[in-house]
């Protein structure tokens, strides 16, 4: 009988239904992208959502702004899939990369050789440390070592708090005080501490404290002290096994660049200081 039916179901009888071919994805760089990413249809971005003007949330608390937003989604139209962004604590975005629970990292992250013992970059822009302040400079601070028996207020698990710690060893090394450490997960909080006087000073990557010393307030808030510090790459990081990954967003990145898309962002955001011609990966010393 089963045969029957089949034979009666070939000859005769309108035919069965069938689902149309998906359609080709044509975005130039398609192909470069590993499997996962292609059946998935996104590229999953782990990112602190507080970091303005890298990104931050717009005032409904759920549209993500910012430079490597706006970036992510350059690089998404190149690649076919959009760039997903997902809010998480700095100092676990790492951990989640390794762990496989997102793709990308693009959380204005420095590139540096002890991060990449850990994961690879993709190097899009340059930054050092600058330091924050009270409107008028109240302290007269011009660098980390004008810090020495003061507070300073940090993100954890940046480069930032870094510094902070080695100035403040190199403090009491030299018979002076040490440094009192503030450290906050979000950027935001951290700055708080400026704002109200209980912290002489913050330390944030130039775009970062530029933006603060534009916008909060009217401008009337802060100011940036000094020059940068340790200026080096901020990079998309990548796992290291996901090598096909970070070669696919390097090149989308170098087209960014190429294109002029990249300067246009770069002067959307007013951070031209940083701004990079060429796309690589590790440079971070």
């Amino acid at each position: 009988m089963a045969v029957l039916l089949l034979a009666t179901s070939a000859c005769g009888g309108a035919p069965a239904a069938q689902n149309p071919p998906a359609a080709r994805n044509t975005a130039p760089l398609y192909d470069l992208l590993p499997d996962k990413q292609k059946r998935a249809g996104k590229i999953m971005v782990g990112s602190d959502i507080s970091y303005a003007p890298m990104e931050y949330y717009d005032t409904d608390g759920t549209t993500v702004l910012g430079f490597d937003k706006e970036l992510g989604d350059a690089l998404g139209r190149r690649l076919g899939v959009p760039f997903e962004f997902g809010n998480a604590s700095f100092d676990g975005l790492v951990t989640a990369l390794k762990s496989g629970r997102i793709d990308l990292v693009m959380s204005g992250m420095s590139d540096t050789k002890e991060r990449q013992q850990r994961v690879d970059f993709v190097d899009y822009y340059t930054a050092g440390a600058m330091l924050l302040v009270r409107k008028g400079n109240p302290d007269n601070l011009r660098s980390l070592a004008d810090l020495c028996g003061r507070t300073v207020a940090v993100q954890r698990a940046t480069t930032q708090e870094s510094y902070a710690r080695n100035q403040s060893e190199s403090c009491v090394r030299q018979g002076g005080q040490k440094i009192e450490i503030l450290s906050f997960d979000r950027e935001t909080e951290a700055l708080l501490q400026v704002k109200q006087g209980r912290a002489a000073a913050g330390l944030e990557d130039y775009p970062v404290a530029t933006y603060n010393a534009r916008t909060s307030g009217g401008g009337n808030d802060f100011e940036v002290a000094g020059e940068q510090i340790n200026a080096g790459p901020l990079g998309i990081a990548v796992a290291k096994d996901n090598t096909a990954l970070r070669n696919a967003v390097q090149r989308a990145l170098q087209e960014v660049m190429a294109s002029g898309e990249y300067t246009k962002l770069i002067d959307k955001w007013g951070i031209p200081a940083g701004a990079l011609t060429s796309a690589t990966v590790n440079a971070g010393t």
